[in-house]
């Protein structure tokens, strides 16, 4: 019976939307869908600790309003008011994840992108960096010698050079 209810407020929140759309404005009609994604998401963020301790599914209203998953990831209802794009901030720039008008293909992934992002999470807890660690070479001492006895050669070989050029110093 709660499937039931849920379901019936998802689809009554949908046909909201669609009638905000022709109505009201695009902002009120994609904060409604995007509403209905956060709504799709909950139950599954609410069933694991890892999820609830990392997402936090909040819509930010305004113009563009947003879904934010957690500080660099959001969705957004663009380049229309019927499409779901799933984007992520970084380093200056916008990744688009995925693009979709279906909710539930929405959902869907965006499940799956949370199972990534908690697996990175552990890892970097555990001490684990996502990206490999570069390897530092350490050199002899006679790598040392041999790079200071040739920096010194060619530094004696451009000293005469240019006294030469300039002059002073004639064979």
């Amino acid at each position: 019976m709660q499937q039931e209810l849920t379901k019936a407020l998802r689809e009554a929140r949908l046909a909201s939307a669609a009638k905000l759309d022709a109505t009201l404005g695009l902002s009120d009609a994609r904060a409604l869908r995007l509403d209905v994604l956060r709504a799709e998401l909950a139950p599954v963020v609410a069933t694991s600790e890892e999820a609830k301790a990392l997402f936090d599914l909040n819509v930010q209203p305004g113009e563009t309003p947003k879904l934010w998953l957690d500080l660099i990831s959001s969705v957004v209802m663009q380049p229309d008011a019927r499409t779901y794009r799933l984007v992520q901030d970084q380093d200056n720039r916008r990744e688009t994840l995925f693009e979709t008008t279906d909710v539930n293909e929405m959902a869907a992934h965006i499940v799956k992108y949370l199972a990534h992002r908690i697996v990175v999470h552990e890892k970097m807890v555990r001490g684990h960096s996502p990206m490999p660690d570069t390897v530092l070479k350490a050199y002899s001492v006679v790598d040392l010698v041999y790079v200071w006895v040739t920096g010194a050669a060619f530094g004696v070989l451009g000293l005469m050079i240019a006294a030469m050029l300039l002059g002073k110093l004639s064979f």
